[in-house]
């Protein structure tokens, strides 16, 4: 392994606590962040998307995408579904591998074992991770009339220390693979790629980067000095220009650009609709700058150089309807469609707030949808990492916020999906909820999930919960086929600590009651030890539940299951 990859190799392994892995885990661990990064901006695990060992079919990582959201259950599918009026997926496959060379036996074998693996009635053995990504899949495709955009697309990333240099022998085991692969009319597209040193290396510069952007914006103009703001422009900008905002490395749309936007993109509805015919026609899209509200896009940082503006960690907090039906009608728009953009540069988070909350309430965005703007979430974050070092996590509002923070534990990250389904779990008694869209989750409970005046105490033991217990699996003290159950796990843990009763309300005692929790968990004894009191309560649990005895994540999504193992916490108590 070359001293680049290594030195990158050695801070991805320090910074996700992946010390207790072989190296060649290591690097499946490394080339699935790398490889998966490029495909979805957002924070996630990589050593969740790890298959390798027996049975794995030569995947090493895999990964599903669905309508922009790393997907891990069928619920999610269901409820993106639901919630979209459509369904848009990427499919990916990565082998790693340490050595330093490629062949083609890897590519041909690797193209076979996929061919089976979508195959109707598969014949080759796979192991519980693969099984559970089968899984996934048959879902996706059971609701294959909601492929209103096309078929899903298949990425698949053989990865290696070495070098690609377009071996002929290789290119030609590359395309008949590629063509196989399409001949079996699943797929929209099939993208197979070798992926050498020098490739990973620039992947891995990218995933540590926050989001950055550079476009032509010759028409614009300086608004003048507005206190709390660094800087604010607003103009015209043409459509090729604007979709470089929008969309990554890979030609997708960057969906995390809208995760301040409150909305997810609507499909076609009437509105949409309208906008779409407008850019269709060509009479009607030379107006569209006139006939449309335009963008507003709040950045953190800002540089220009002549006409061109070069924008980093930047959100789309107004204008996601129109970003996707432009993104969509982009082979057809030409140099005449123009639309109207706001840049206003702050690192105020306040303002931040201040300005989405003002766009959106323009537009027709329930209370409800802008709950989520509301100040809490900055104190939050405050709260997070106010706490000593030691017990320092950091919630992460937007997209790679702490992408580009250097010497950082990514693993003491906690996203915005991870803490509504870990507090959903711990507090409301609802893990077998946790497989659901986080979306969805929190819609469903939304006057007990950010709710305004809510206390942060709950939410950060919570999220302790979640690292912690996140910490035993990676190292592994906890042993990982309890990891489909991590959800009721965090709800024992609090059953065990206070029983089964809602958390005080009064101030001062619920700071007491969630520290309690805390000091438990952050404990590297006693911790473990809570945690090993409830590996035999799942395993009756299961035993009592499922007749082949496995725990997967049909068993974990029951309400039976869930009430089983509370009813098994609070037996343990009261012995």
């Amino acid at each position: 392994m070359d001293k680049i990859t290594a030195s990158q190799l050695g801070e991805f392994i320090e910074t996700r606590q992946l010390k207790k892995l072989s190296q060649s885990e290591q690097f499946e661990a490394f080339a699935a962040h790398c490889v998966v990064s490029a495909e979805y901006d957002d924070a996630f695990e990589p050593e969740d998307l790890r298959t390798g060992g027996g049975n794995d079919l030569g995947f090493d990582a895999v990964a599903l995408i669905v309508n922009g959201d790393l997907v891990e259950d069928v619920e999610e599918i269901r409820d993106l579904k639901d919630r979209n009026n459509y369904l848009q997926a990427r499919i990916i496959i990565v082998q790693a591998r340490t050595t330093s060379g490629f062949t083609g036996t890897t590519i041909t074998d690797l193209a076979d074992n996929i061919c089976d693996f979508f195959a109707e009635t598969p014949t080759l053995p796979m192991n519980a991770d693969v099984l559970a990504f089968k899984q996934l899949i048959d879902e996706l495709y059971k609701h294959s009339t909601s492929f209103r955009r096309g078929a899903p697309d298949l990425v698949i990333r053989y990865v290696t220390t070495g070098t690609w240099d377009e071996d002929p022998h290789l290119r030609a085991k590359l395309n008949g693979a590629i063509k196989r692969l399409k001949s079996l009319n699943l797929f929209e597209e099939v993208s197979f790629s070798c992926f050498g040193a020098k490739e990973i290396q620039a992947l891995y510069r990218q995933s540590e980067n926050s989001v950055e952007a550079s476009f032509d914006f010759p028409n614009s103009i300086v608004l003048p000095d507005i206190e709390g703001v660094e800087g604010a422009h607003i103009g015209i900008v043409k459509s090729s220009e604007y979709l470089k905002l929008i969309t990554d490395s890979a030609g997708n749309i960057r969906r995390s650009l809208f995760y301040d936007n409150v909305r997810d993109f609507q499909d076609y509805n009437e509105v949409n609709r309208g906008i779409r015919e407008t850019l269709a026609s060509p009479e009607k899209r030379d107006r569209f700058v006139v006939l449309n509200n335009g963008i507003t896009i709040v950045a953190r940082e800002i540089q220009t150089t002549r006409n061109t503006f070069t924008l980093r960690d930047y959100q789309i907090v107004n204008g996601c309807q129109t970003s996707h039906v432009v993104f969509d009608e982009r082979d057809n728009l030409g140099d005449s469609v123009y639309l109207s953009i706001k840049v206003i540069v702050t690192r105020d988070e306040d303002v931040a707030s201040t300005i989405t909350a003002a766009t959106n309430k323009q537009t027709q965005v329930s209370d409800e949808d802008l709950q989520a703007l509301e100040n809490f979430q900055k104190e939050l974050e405050d709260f997070f990492v106010a706490h000593p070092v030691e017990h320092k996590l950091y919630y992460e509002r937007r997209s790679k916020q702490y992408a580009s923070v250097s010497g950082l534990e990514k693993t003491r990250i906690i996203t915005r999906p991870q803490l509504v389904r870990a507090y959903a779990a711990m507090f409301l008694d609802e893990p077998w909820r946790a497989g659901r869209y986080y979306r969805e989750l929190q819609k469903i409970r939304k006057d007990e999930i950010f709710a305004e005046g809510d206390n942060p105490y709950p939410y950060y033991a919570a999220a302790v919960a979640y690292y912690r217990l996140d910490y035993f699996f990676r190292n592994p003290y906890v042993p990982t086929k309890y990891k489909p159950a991590r959800y009721q796990l965090l709800m024992a843990i609090r059953h065990l600590i206070h029983g089964s009763t809602k958390a005080p309300t009064k101030k001062r005692d619920l700071e007491k009651y969630c520290e309690r929790i805390t000091d438990v968990l952050w404990d590297p004894t006693e911790g473990l030890n809570l945690v090993a009191q409830l590996l035999p309560l799942v395993d009756e649990a299961v035993t009592e539940t499922e007749a082949d005895g496995i725990l997967d994540r049909d068993t974990v999504r029951t309400q039976t299951f869930t009430d089983l193992i509370a009813k098994k916490v609070n037996q343990l108590r009261a012995s």
